[in-house]
């Protein structure tokens, strides 16, 4: 049996499997415990983390019967967990160049230690104020043009955001949903431009198509009601691209056309939706910017975290989670007027960049819907129990959604009523801002799969089983730069008249519509429900909840939270008070090594 056949048989992948493989390959004499060790690498990595380390073994599935392979296997994990290493030339230090690096009780596979430092390195060289400032008076007056102080007596974030901004070339604002951060974004930019002393080169950007489009339609509407000429209006940008655009990725490699020898022609770049951004795009990122280019990343740091390894945003917030202010922060925020604030001396160059704006804008801060999103990000079940069963905007049903029964049916043709009587294809794609459902899972009766053949039944009857019927939503799988669509996008099938034939109908960046024949559809699947992952970056007036009826590894607090803040006005959940429990003392890990003190 070969060591690919016989590593398939534990707890590791292919993937793992095909490193050991290699591995053995290369280092014939090597012991099984060192292979092992560099296949936990790889494991570890397709769980999110950027690095392996001994309390990840916790994680290790569990054999019925184990076997001498099982009892070899845990034999090895002992000795990790009592902080004995095995030895191999593929095994070493950071100073070396053995794949496997080893740094106190972390093992990295080297191409994510080196992008952890290569992140480390770049955003504490953009934390370092610059050596002028604009006249603090002169910052005042056009701050409070910008963005006048609307909470008398509150310290007022928005503002301590945008002039925080001017000091450094990096900005980190989070902040949960509504909180104003595309909004306050906006007035930075403004503020940037006046004070740049040029002419500046801005970009705006985001991790994936869906979450672009949002930027985009936000900075648009936003433009119109800053107090600026039309020639200043003009000079900040209103489109945004994807990551991978913006960077010039192509499909079939890894490495995108603007790196360090190829850098982005931009003096400002904001990135919005920053939880999505992975440790490997988040390095690349960086790589391409210009020294002295600003960036301001946006981001609510509770929210899920990216699909792929990483956790960059969630790991900066932490550095600054009460909005702790340096002495040099907390005097000109006092001398340009945005704020009196007490000063710490223990906040770092990097701390001092990360500001959290905590007032919810969106839905009203007293509403049933915030009150239970701050209570799930604080882990209050009591609170978060209060809120189910006290809040007008939301209802809560212990029961199993029962999708066979006539009401329900009923509700969710009146749910998609809009999207197959639209009037025009403007029309229907407004109207799948209105109403979705949202789950956890991929398969099963409450997964994706089970509850749009539900749905379509329920909207379609005899047709439910038609690909292409008028009225379907349907959700983009894929890139596809070549037709502007991207993995994320939503859209919609519909005549655009009675003698038409079906189109499929999508919201293009510049705010008009883009159609496609059927045939030209890249892959995709139907919408009526969506994962959570799925709908990150998208919010809707009224969100159904469907979960489990059992507790899932899937079911974190920050899923729980990342779903119910899809929710504008109203928000129904199905589900039992044990699942949600379980949800809330669940927290979703992503171990690594990054350091900002």
């Amino acid at each position: 049996m070969s060591a690919f056949e016989s590593v398939r048989e534990g707890g590791f992948s292919a993937l793992d499997a095909a490193l050991i493989e290699a591995f053995a390959s290369i280092w014939p004499d090597s012991d099984k415990a060192a292979l092992h060790l560099a296949a936990l690498n790889s494991w570890a990595v397709a769980r999110g983390h950027s690095c392996f380390t001994p309390d990840l073994l916790a994680e290790w599935p569990a054999s019925a019967e184990p076997g001498s392979r099982e009892r070899a296997t845990q034999a090895w994990h002992d000795a990790l967990r009592a902080g004995n290493w095995p030895q191999a030339d593929f095994i070493g230090a950071a100073t070396g160049d053995a794949p496997i690096v080893v740094e106190g009780q972390r093992t990295w596979l080297r191409r994510y230690w080196r992008y952890e430092r290569e992140i480390e390195s770049a955003l504490r060289a953009r934390a370092i104020p610059f050596a002028t400032q604009p006249p603090a008076e002169e910052v005042a007056r056009a701050l409070d043009e910008l963005l006048p102080s609307a909470d008398a007596g509150e310290t007022d974030w928005q503002r301590v955001a945008a002039v925080t901004a001017l000091r450094a070339p990096l900005t980190v604002i989070c902040g949960g949903p509504g909180t104003g951060k595309t909004f306050t974004a906006l007035r930075v930019l403004a503020l940037i431009q006046r004070f740049g002393g040029r002419p500046l080169r801005m970009g705006l950007a985001a991790p994936t198509g869906k979450a672009a489009q949002r930027l985009g339609e936000a900075a648009q509407s936003g433009l119109q009601k800053l107090p600026l000429s039309e020639e200043q209006r003009a000079s900040l940008p209103s489109e945004a691209m994807t990551l991978h655009r913006l960077l010039g990725f192509h499909p079939q490699s890894v490495q995108p056309m603007r790196d360090a020898a190829h850098l982005l022609d931009l003096d400002v770049l904001v990135v919005d939706e920053c939880s999505m951004v992975d440790l490997p795009l988040m390095a690349k990122l960086l790589r391409a910017l210009k020294p002295d280019c600003r960036l301001i990343l946006l981001g609510d740091p509770d929210q899920l975290p990216a699909v792929e390894n990483g956790a960059v945003l969630a790991t900066l917030a932490a550095r600054n989670p009460s909005n702790r202010q340096s002495p040099e922060a907390a005097q000109w925020l006092a001398a340009t007027r945005a704020a009196r604030l007490e000063a710490s001396e223990e906040v770092s160059a990097i701390a001092a960049r990360i500001v959290r704006l905590e007032r919810p804008r969106r839905f009203g801060g007293d509403s049933g819907i915030a009150r239970l999103v701050r209570a799930i990000r604080l882990g209050d079940a009591a609170q978060v129990f209060a809120s189910l069963s006290e809040s007008e905007d939301i209802h809560w049903s212990e029961h199993a959604w029962r999708l066979d029964s006539a009401a329900t049916r009923a509700a969710l043709r009146e749910s998609w009523h809009g999207l197959g009587s639209a009037g025009s294809p403007q029309e229907a794609l407004e109207n799948l801002g209105r109403y979705r459902i949202l789950c956890a899972l991929r398969d099963g009766p409450r997964g994706v799969a089970g509850l749009n053949q539900a749905v379509a039944s329920a909207v379609h009857g005899t047709q439910a089983a038609q690909m292409f019927v008028a009225g379907r939503p349907i959700l983009i799988t894929s890139n596809q730069h070549a037709l502007g669509l991207f993995n994320g996008d939503v859209g919609v099938l519909l005549a655009e008249h009675a003698d038409a034939p079906l189109r499929a109908w999508f919201a293009r960046r510049d705010g008009g519509v883009q159609a496609l024949l059927p045939a030209q559809l890249p892959p995709h699947e139907s919408a009526w429900a969506m994962t959570v992952h799925k709908a990150q970056g998208s919010e809707f007036d009224t969100v159904e909840l469907v979960l489990p009826d059992e507790p899932h590894p899937l079911l974190t607090r920050e899923w729980l939270y990342t779903a119910a803040s899809r929710a504008r006005t109203h928000l129904r959940i199905h589900a039992n008070r044990e699942v949600i429990t379980a949800a809330l003392s669940q927290r979703t890990r992503r171990i690594n090594g990054l350091h900002f003190d």
